[in-house]
């Protein structure tokens, strides 16, 4: 066989895998918009602005003179208009021509989505001539992934090199402005692409993603537009782009001196009022907290200039129960359970001296306490599962925190039973449907679509399934209780400096599933089962406590209900069958044996019922007369006592009339008058 020459063939990239990775890989502007928000993030800006310029681009019911003449100078001809809108001189205004054409009406929409536009602001650090080139124009950079910390100490949210692509998902043309710091700390000296120093203080870049289209059309055969600028202040810019646009607002930022505007034109999404507001509610549950400190996101809307501003996370503060886990590089856990649930001063000091509830955790002075915490581990959670595992995966997981709440709907029909304390139901409710599920964040922010609402990947944990598994009541003597996902709200918090092994996927909508992601998964399960056990402990007891107080009262009002029930049955049957016989109707509704007995027991007891009732008037009676005796008798013993003391009275009364005169010169008086006589009674 004779030797062949060999030549090295150099791979080429089709200029459509911008949109490979951009517009088709990316689910939604949502998701765009945020991964633009990270890098705004990654920049060391303290503010991110997202402003909807759509108040040409909205199809209005009413307009004013101003609103008409400004969309025939952006290039909407006049008689479109005038067909469109129909004028009212008394009120100067113009108002929708309900006759309108579809065929005109679909052309001014066309026309006026054109006109929108959507900016993207930050006032971090900026970007050099080297960073645009060797960093934002490389894709799949890794200067992230080898570079975790900005200059400020925030751990960079991005590492796939890919995020300036959800540029394209949002709109055909991108312009970028960019004033960046000239501090060496910050940046090196900014050089063009031969070298050389320059002497801007920024950067105009502009392209238009449908470049990139066309058959056969490599990647390196398209380019953006670069030119140097010498704006002194990014306000500037701001100022000159934006109309009406209000910073005075941000009070994080003062100086607005460097920073980056990206502006997209020809949008590819319907930015209208409803559309907007979606967004806004999107970056109040996928922005970092306030609390995090730091960063300030904000969204405003030309159309609507008062409604919207700083985009702020909500804290829930309402809860049934908290549980806070922290996890160190051990894989010791330190978990603390808060009880938001019980109302206290309700529960009696004789519940509390149940053997049960001397338990660790579960005495009264655990319950004034609010919480309590303890520590395990990744073993003790997960039993059995480290000596079966081979990767030693528990190592790969690494540090975190988890913060989960627990809140109900509404107010259970037994609250009484289990000492519930009251809340408002319809702000719970309209909480969890916009903040609930339990959401994956990494260092600050979001990773979506974990715990978001209305996603497949809202119950990522898998806690509907085990809902179904074990469907027990949480007082169910053999346990067993689950949470739904519905009641259900919190974070887990990892980082890319102690997760390594938790890769996005390549389309940024979450982290490959791998055996670590698995076990973590369960891990956080076993976290939230700690929970579960502690609520469904202390409800087991309250159930059997109102059992033993109030279970023999409950059981004869649900006899005697049963009772009355039966007798009323038996006597509207009896109506019935002679109602039958008046009518010589022969069809006569048959009556079981069971029925029978029924209606013996019922009628033996009611018959008992009017016995002992009977009993209790006579026992009334005797009661009164048994009263009326020990009233007589405690008369007649102080009467006997009086007695005795007249008698001594009596005789010492005539000893003294003797001394004055004798017993014969009484007797010609008359008996009423004689007092010997009286004496002597």
């Amino acid at each position: 066989m004779g030797n062949t020459n060999s030549n090295t063939i150099p791979f080429k990239v089709s200029a459509r895998t911008a949109r490979l990775i951009g517009r088709e890989n990316i689910a939604n502007a949502k998701g765009a918009i945020i991964e633009l928000v990270k890098n705004s993030y990654d920049a060391d800006s303290k503010v991110c602005i997202v402003y909807f310029d759509n108040k040409y681009s909205t199809f209005l019911s009413e307009i004013n003179d101003s609103h008409f003449q400004n969309l025939i100078k952006l290039g909407v001809s006049e008689e479109l208009l005038k067909d469109i809108y129909l004028r009212q001189e008394s009120e100067e205004k113009y108002i929708l021509n309900n006759v309108i054409d579809d065929e005109k009406k679909i052309l001014f929409k066309n026309l006026i989505s054109k006109l929108a536009s959507l900016y993207v602001i930050d006032f971090g650090e900026g970007m050099t001539q080297n960073i645009i080139r060797d960093h934002w124009m490389t894709i799949g950079t890794d200067n992230k992934a080898n570079d975790i910390f900005t200059k400020h100490g925030r751990v960079k949210s991005g590492a796939k090199g890919i995020g300036r692509f959800a540029l394209d998902k949002l709109g055909s043309k991108c312009e970028m402005i960019t004033i960046f710091n000239p501090d060496p700390l910050i940046h090196k000296p900014d050089t063009d692409i031969e070298g050389n120093l320059t002497n801007y203080k920024g950067y105009k870049w502009v392209v238009n993603w449908e470049d990139f289209e066309g058959d056969y059309k490599t990647i390196d055969k398209v380019g953006a537009i670069l030119t140097g600028i010498t704006t002194d202040f990014i306000k500037d810019e701001i100022v000159a782009k934006i109309e009406n646009i209000d910073l005075s607002k941000i009070e994080s930022e003062k100086d607005f001196k460097y920073g980056t505007v990206l502006k997209i034109n020809e949008l590819r999404d319907n930015w209208e009022d409803y559309f907007v507001d979606q967004v806004y509610s999107d970056l109040e549950v996928l922005v970092p907290p306030k609390e995090a400190g730091g960063f300030e996101i904000f969204v405003y809307s030309s159309l609507m200039q008062n409604k919207y501003g700083e985009v702020l996370g909500s804290i829930c503060d309402d809860y049934d129960y908290k549980l806070v886990a922290n996890a160190d590089e051990n894989q010791n856990v330190k978990i603390k359970i808060y009880r938001n649930e019980y109302d206290i001063e309700l529960i009696p000091n004789d519940f509390f001296d149940r053997a049960a509830m001397q338990k660790e955790y579960f005495r009264k002075i655990d319950f004034i306490k609010g919480f309590w915490e303890k520590t395990t581990t990744y073993s003790e959670l997960i039993k059995g599962f480290k000596e079966v595992d081979e990767d030693d995966t528990f190592k790969n997981i690494g540090v975190f925190n988890f913060t989960f709440y627990f809140l109900k709907r509404q107010p259970s029909p037994e609250a009484k039973k289990f000492f519930n304390r009251n809340f408002m139901h319809n702000n719970r409710r309209d909480w969890l449907n916009k903040f609930g599920g339990i959401k994956l964040v990494r260092d600050n922010f979001r990773v979506r679509p974990y715990g978001e609402v209305k996603n497949v990947a809202f119950d990522w944990l898998g806690l509907g399934n085990r809902k179904s598994a074990s469907p027990a009541g949480i007082a169910k003597p053999e346990g067993g209780y689950k949470v739904e996902p519905e009641n259900v709200a919190g974070a887990v918090n990892i980082s890319r400096l102690t997760n390594v092994n938790f890769e996005d996927k390549s389309s940024r909508e979450g982290l490959q599933e791998n055996k670590t992601f698995q076990i973590f998964t369960k891990l956080i399960a076993e976290i939230i089962s700690e929970f579960e056990k502690d609520r469904a402990y202390i409800a087991r007891e309250m159930a059997e406590y109102d059992n033993i107080k109030f279970g023999p009262e409950r059981d004869r009002q649900k006899a005697e209900k049963l009772k009355n029930e039966i007798l009323a049955k038996s006597r509207a049957k009896k109506e019935s069958n002679a109602n039958n016989n008046t009518n010589n109707n022969s069809q006569q509704e048959p009556e079981t044996e069971s029925d029978k007995e029924k209606e013996i027991l019922a009628s033996e007891l009611d018959r008992k019922e009017e016995e002992i009732e009977k009993l209790k008037e006579e026992q009334k009676v005797l009661r009164g007369l048994a009263s009326s005796g020990i009233v007589l008798a405690s008369f007649s013993h102080d009467l006997s006592k009086l007695n005795d003391v007249l008698a001594s009275r009596t005789e010492k009364l005539k000893d003294l009339m003797l001394e004055k005169m004798t017993e014969g010169e009484y007797s010609k008086l008359k008996d009423s008058l004689n007092s010997s006589n009286k004496c002597n009674l």
